[in-house]
């Protein structure tokens, strides 16, 4: 508690210490963040974007807004070089950050990325229960009995995101802290010629230059690296003050005005947002001069000024407050982490009331959105609506044409969501945002095989040093319900006809535990081989993951068993395959097999001891002269 009480003692609220690298104030500090000429314009501008947008715009989210705690807000939006917007400043931070770091210590910042990819996507997902309520509240798709948005139910799912925000900020931060304590004096002095410089100062280090580093990196794990990179820097450059800081659009991020902000941005490295597109946008709802909005329709945009103001920052607790103390907490990590626990502790109780008072105010901004639109005139809504459209559209510096302002794709936070029926869950039912009704309990689950087929086995294959053939089966969970412990259940059904193999009467398996006691994982070994047909072709595994609150998901899928020595995947052993498996040994390239899949060792370890040898020549000639296998 004496780092809290510190905290508050330092806390005051519109005053911002000077910038000790500059000679002058920062041009954006909190007073200027809650000021409110600027939270009028930015609640108008949300409200703008949800009025004239779509659930699609209103999904797009940067993920740099998750677990701010670190300061980067505060190093973008006051780079002396006014280059904090520019698309390649995360880039020129990050760059110089990964070029500094050991293997070693890269490696901690990619253990954590892969271990947070699902906290991360978990709260992209979440959000969309919000938005498509706060979607169907303007459009007045109300479900039979409501009047309007269930506050308690609003707060309780801003309290759930919010918790995971909490988590993941610790678990950053305590890395984080860890690897700032190991920096070298090299290391140390490369980033401290850096402070207090702007973007044009800081050494141009190219992608090409950190390639190596970064080679590998599935995509979500390279963005997910390049933040923590950022977040390194802006955390030892930065201070308390900055740690706290964030920006007017920090907390009405359901309406879709990052879309309208970051859309025309996206891919085009050095195309730079204007800082005065929030202002200049938002007066179209707050401003009745603008010509857009009558008088009482800018005064209810407007209230909202108010109503939110203890919340953010008057009352008793606020978030301003709440901010503080998290970061206060965050950073005396690494004075020390001794106390870690009790850090994280205090951490995600924080966030929970974080999540309480947000959670109030975007009802409140939603509820006045919705009235203020259902006023609106059919021509208010389509200046509203061409405004939208000179905003977002335009031409670039190379000539190409864009126009951005419909958007047709959800997204998790900047990616597109190809397979959108993930988002069923999530946002299927939201009628308990709308009445007095518990929320649905929810199970996301995505299975997928190492390899779509499996060889049959022999008994020598079943014993081999390697095991049976088999391809593994991994379930990845998404669990907005906090299961504690989760049981998988495979079934098995034949295909008739052996499916897309085309030949025997359907594969069968064997569904083995995971030797390394997962629960989410299994083995799908080739049935045991007892004649040249029986238990090949497709078979159909139903997936089912229950886990321990009640919650529940299932997922087809298909494996095709193959003969053994069916190399080619043609449903036969033939010659093709003796072709074939005398290819692979003179390194001649093979093409595709049947199924249009490049050939592996897979292939060709027929007896599965690890290697392709002359034993398995010999096995491809038994099963092909009809001889009993061992």
């Amino acid at each position: 508690m004496d780092i809290l009480r510190a905290a508050c003692g330092i806390m005051l609220l519109l005053t911002v210490a000077l910038n000790a690298a500059a000679d002058s104030a920062p041009a954006f500090t909190m007073s200027l963040t809650l000021a409110d000429g600027g939270q009028r314009a930015t609640l108008a501008f949300d409200g703008l974007a949800l009025m004239t947008g779509n659930l699609e715009a209103q999904s797009f989210f940067p993920p740099g807004k998750v677990a701010d705690y670190t300061g980067f807000q505060y190093l973008r939006d006051n780079d002396p070089d006014n280059m904090g917007h520019n698309t390649s400043f995360l880039t020129r931070v990050a760059n110089n950050v990964i070029y500094i770091l050991s293997d070693s210590q890269l490696a901690q910042l990619e253990t954590l990325a892969t271990n947070q990819l699902s906290q991360i996507n978990l709260y992209g997902y979440k959000r969309f229960a919000l938005m498509k309520a706060f979607r169907r509240l303007i459009e007045s798709d109300l479900p039979a009995g409501s009047t309007g948005l269930k506050l308690s139910n609003v707060k309780q799912v801003s309290r759930e995101l919010y918790l995971i925000d909490g988590q993941i900020s610790f678990d950053r931060a305590l890395l984080y802290a860890n690897i700032l304590n190991s920096l070298t004096a090299e290391q140390k002095a490369y980033l401290d010629a850096m402070k207090g410089k702007g973007w044009n100062s800081w050494p141009d280090i190219p992608n090409n230059q950190i390639s190596s580093k970064m080679r590998g990196l599935a995509p979500g794990t390279s963005v997910a690296v390049m933040t923590y990179a950022g977040d390194l820097y802006s955390w030892y450059a930065g201070s308390l003050t900055a740690d706290v800081y964030f920006c007017p659009e920090r907390h009405g991020t359901y309406y879709g005005g990052f879309y309208i902000k970051d859309a025309p941005a996206v891919g085009h490295e050095g195309y730079s947002i204007s800082e005065q597109l929030t202002a200049t946008a938002g007066a179209a709802l707050c401003d009745s001069s603008k010509g857009y909005v009558t008088s009482s329709q800018a005064a209810a945009i407007s209230s909202l000024v108010n109503t939110q103001r203890n919340n953010l920052y008057a009352g008793p607790t606020n978030i301003v407050q709440i901010r503080t103390q998290i970061a206060t907490l965050l950073r005396s990590l690494l004075t020390s982490t001794a106390s870690s626990a009790s850090v994280n502790a205090q951490v995600l109780a924080l966030s929970g009331s974080y999540g309480d008072l947000d959670g109030e105010n975007n009802y409140n901004y939603a509820t006045v959105f919705s009235q203020v639109y259902n006023t609106l005139t059919a021509d208010q809504k389509i200046r509203l609506a061409a405004l939208r459209q000179s905003i977002m559209s335009g031409t670039y510096a190379d000539g190409t044409t864009f126009d951005f302002s419909v958007c047709t794709t959800p997204f998790l936070y900047s990616s597109p969501i190809v397979d959108q029926t993930i988002l069923t869950p999530f946002m299927g039912d939201t009628d308990y945002l709308f009445l007095n009704i518990p929320k649905p309990v929810i199970l996301v689950a995505n299975a997928e095989l190492d390899c779509g087929w499996v060889y049959q086995n022999a008994s020598a294959t079943a014993t081999s040093s390697l095991g049976p053939h088999q391809s593994t089966l991994t379930v990845d969970i998404i669990d907005p319900a906090g299961n504690s412990t989760f049981s998988l259940t495979v079934t098995q059904t034949p295909v008739s006809g052996g499916g897309t193999y085309g030949v025997g009467n359907g594969g069968a398996v064997a569904v083995v535990d995971d030797p390394g006691h997962n629960p989410l994982v299994k083995q799908i070994q080739g049935s045991l081989r007892s004649d040249d047909s029986a238990g090949i072709g497709d078979c159909l595994l139903h997936i089912v993951v229950t886990g321990d609150q009640g919650a529940s998901a299932s997922i087809d899928f298909t494996i095709t068993v193959r003969r053994l020595g069916d190399i080619t995947g043609d449903g036969h052993v033939t010659a093709a395959d003796r072709v074939a498996w005398n290819k692979n040994l003179n390194a001649v390239p093979s093409g595709l097999d049947a199924n249009g899949a490049a050939y592996t060792r897979r292939h060709f370890d027929l007896d599965h001891d690890g290697k392709i040898s002359a034993a398995d020549r010999v096995l491809l000639s038994q099963v092909m002269n009809g001889i009993s296998l061992p």
